[in-house]
């Protein structure tokens, strides 16, 4: 099966000089501090246009027009998602863009992140399958690791599901919402056009010069992946609409208690700030203030209380009983 070669040093390159010349398909990953212009075209014999486009990494220039296919290679954008500290930190999966260059002698990832793709997909495929199965994998394991941010945002949102259950208490802030929400907006940009353009990727692969195939046609696995990831984020995104929904339902059902509970309040305060003659003559004792003055308002606010707790509490069916036809 295929090599892995990370970096273009001087190793690097006299190990690229020997695959090529033994005629070995070897997979290179680099990052974009680590190569040049010319270090592609010397080492590797990447032509002028696909150069251009392997180094382009603007926020303006789109994803979907960042594609090339001459018959020799076949040159496009592919996102992935990476820990930012490694494995077993605590962060999100960060997006990583990454331009991907495949060959009948090899297949180059070229990336502005100093990350290391070969230690971190652990793609290992097994012996005696063909070269194209070997770019498949690699592809695949990208793909994969957007389920794993997707099954990261899925997480989050049952946890949320299951707090938002109890009213008394639940906490679900708009800012956790809100972060959510974007994180998935961002997975549906970056995944949605990658997805339109790779049908049209996967036959262009299959047909590169030199590039060992067999019967199996994989790359329209990863078009189905695709397919099926974005159905998750727009699913989940369905989800998160509903507990946004719940949220502001929640504001708006404490904001009705509050008002319930001062609209009495409000009613006795305005009653009492009356001078009539009888209220004067009968509040002449501290005992007299305390019971009219503090006590009903007291009594009005729990009384209140009680009320919403009673409308609020769910009446379970008498499952005992039994009915009649």
């Amino acid at each position: 099966m295929g090599e892995i070669i990370e970096g273009l040093g001087r190793r690097e390159k006299e190990r690229i000089t020997t695959l090529r010349t033994r005629g070995a398909f070897f997979w290179i990953d680099v990052s974009l501090s680590g190569t040049s212009r010319d270090d592609l075209a010397d080492s590797l014999g990447v032509p002028d246009k696909a150069r251009d486009m392997l180094l382009d990494f603007g926020a303006d220039s789109s994803s979907t027009r960042r594609f090339l296919s001459d018959g020799q290679h076949v040159v496009f954008s592919f996102w992935c998602f990476l820990g930012a500290s490694g494995a077993g930190s605590s962060e999100p999966l960060q997006p990583i863009e990454v331009h991907v260059l495949i060959s009948g002698e090899y297949l180059l990832t070229l990336h502005v992140e100093a990350v290391s793709l070969p230690g971190t997909l652990e793609v290992d495929p097994p012996e005696g399958r063909s070269e194209q199965y070997f770019v498949y994998a690699i592809l695949d394991s990208m793909v994969g690791t957007a389920f794993d941010a997707l099954g990261e945002v899925e997480s989050t949102l049952e946890g949320l599901q299951v707090m938002s259950g109890d009213m008394a208490s639940s906490k679900l802030r708009m800012a956790t919402l809100g972060k959510i929400n974007s994180r998935l907006s961002r997975m549906r940009l970056r995944l949605g056009p990658q997805r339109g353009v790779f049908e049209r990727i996967s036959e262009e692969i299959e047909h590169v010069t030199g590039l060992g195939s067999d019967s199996e046609h994989y790359f329209e696995r990863i078009d189905q992946q695709l397919i099926r990831m974005i159905a998750g984020i727009d699913a989940a995104a369905d989800a998160l609409a509903k507990l946004i929904d719940l949220r502001l339902n929640q504001t708006i059902y404490w904001l009705t208690v509050v008002s319930t509970i001062f609209l009495p309040l409000t009613f006795i305060t305005g009653f009492f700030g009356m001078n009539f003659t009888w209220m004067v003559d009968q509040v002449d004792t501290a005992l007299a203030f305390v019971l009219l003055g503090i006590g009903t308002p007291l009594l009005a606010v729990a009384l209140t209380v009680l009320l919403v707790r009673r409308r609020a509490t769910p009446v379970e069916p008498d499952r005992g009983r039994a009915r009649t036809p």
